[in-house]
């Protein structure tokens, strides 16, 4: 039995295992929000209410192995969590779609080196932007720009087959393609045969560059023949579309763990029938007189962040950011006052290297037609109406493991 034992020993010893790590983040706070002013009337206007906030708490499982000459295996599994409610719905009662048992946030496998690796699942994509802008992301729970630039892309995209780079100064550029498979079931000759049969598609690139003092990021991303839109976005699916969705940003680290930098957008969507594609449609399913974002049309932007390091654990952040009117492609005319400016501020104390207080402040401002509003896991308890110009302010705490 000695003999056993240590012969056991001997081989678990010499013996290779996949590594495995458990790693989250805890994020919760308290916020009021309201938003005033809508153009259809005060009815649509949303009284200010205090509520508690869930900001995008996860956790992680991740394995890897080493399978020798420099070469390893991974795979992830992450998902998001509620604290606030405990289910898959914020405090609302409203969906959030980050924060489910089923792989939720990213999922996938791959195969790679030090300088390059292949992987195949659910990604992050097109929102990332590294140290460009984290405000909302990762250091104060919610910021006013974040969701300005990434309305129309898939920003975590499912089914992808994604190559990163890993080393040199180009670390963390992507190249990824995805089918999106969507009413397969749908028979020849039913309402849905043709966008069943429409083989959609997304592609795109990320170019990330870094020096000592600059950082770089340009987003790139097409998705054609697509048949089927987020919930609430315009407008519905009677015929299949294309977007193309760009985004720039170029940083500059001033002192250590501050920077500043600009960002610019540009996003379309067009209709592949001429029907859909007129101004008349666009005006009809938005509901109000000029139109809402998306559907037929493209839309620009541009914003300004900062991150600045206040010294012993103290940080100061602000953004700001202008999205201007749409502009008619294909058939549709432009749309005007559907253009928003919003800013926001926050301060962040960390108390370790593991734990930090926040507090975040920001104001939306819509021209008539626009309807901008924050989202991301239930943070927004109703939608905004055209016109009305959402404000909140909240304080939390994160905690990540």
């Amino acid at each position: 039995m000695k003999k056993t034992l240590i012969a056991l020993a001997a081989l678990a010893a010499t013996a290779s295992f996949a590594q495995v790590s458990i790693t989250g983040r805890v994020a919760l706070g308290v916020s009021t929000y309201s938003a005033n002013g809508s153009t259809v009337g005060a009815t649509q206007d949303a009284a200010s209410r205090t509520k508690v906030d869930e900001y995008s708490s996860r956790l992680k499982f991740a394995v890897n192995e080493d399978l020798g000459g420099g070469l390893r295996a991974f795979g992830v599994y992450e998902f998001g969590l509620n604290f606030d409610t405990g289910s898959g719905n914020g405090q609302a009662g409203t969906a959030n779609t980050a924060a489910a048992f089923n792989g939720s946030r990213e999922s996938h496998i791959g195969i790679g080196n030090s300088d390059i690796e292949l992987r195949v699942g659910r990604q992050n994509v097109f929102w990332t932007q590294g140290d460009l802008s984290e405000q909302g992301a990762n250091y104060v729970g919610k910021d006013s720009i974040a969701d300005m630039y990434t309305r129309q892309a898939n920003v975590r995209q499912n089914n992808a087959i994604l190559l990163n780079l890993n080393s040199t100064s180009f670390a963390g550029s992507q190249l990824y393609w995805a089918p999106e498979v969507a009413n397969e079931s749908a028979p020849v000759g039913s309402p849905t045969a043709a966008q069943s049969s429409a083989n959609a598609t997304t592609a795109g690139f990320k170019l990330n560059w870094n020096s000592a003092a600059w950082h770089f990021m340009a987003d790139y991303q097409k998705r054609s023949n697509i048949a089927a839109d987020a919930a609430n976005l315009f407008p519905a699916n009677t015929a299949t579309f294309d977007t193309t969705s760009i985004k720039l940003g170029l940083g500059y680290r001033y002192a250590e763990r501050s920077i500043v930098a600009i960002h610019y957008w540009d996003q379309k969507k067009d209709f592949t029938d001429a029907a859909t594609n007129n101004t008349a449609t666009v005006q009809a399913v938005a509901g109000v007189t000029g139109g809402s974002m998306l559907g037929g049309n493209k839309q620009t932007g541009w914003a300004l962040s900062l991150t600045h390091n206040l010294g012993n654990g103290l940080f100061g952040y602000a953004s700001y950011g202008v999205l201007n009117n749409l502009t008619g492609t294909g058939t549709n005319a432009d749309l005007n006052d559907s253009g928003t400016t919003a800013y926001s501020i926050g301060l962040r104390k960390e108390l370790s290297k593991r734990t930090a207080l926040f507090g975040t402040y920001g104001q939306i401002t819509n021209a008539s037609a626009g309807t901008y509003a924050p989202t991301g896991g239930s943070f927004v308890p109703v939608t905004a109406a055209a016109g009305s110009d959402p404000t909140y302010f909240g304080i939390g705490m994160m905690h990540n493991f």
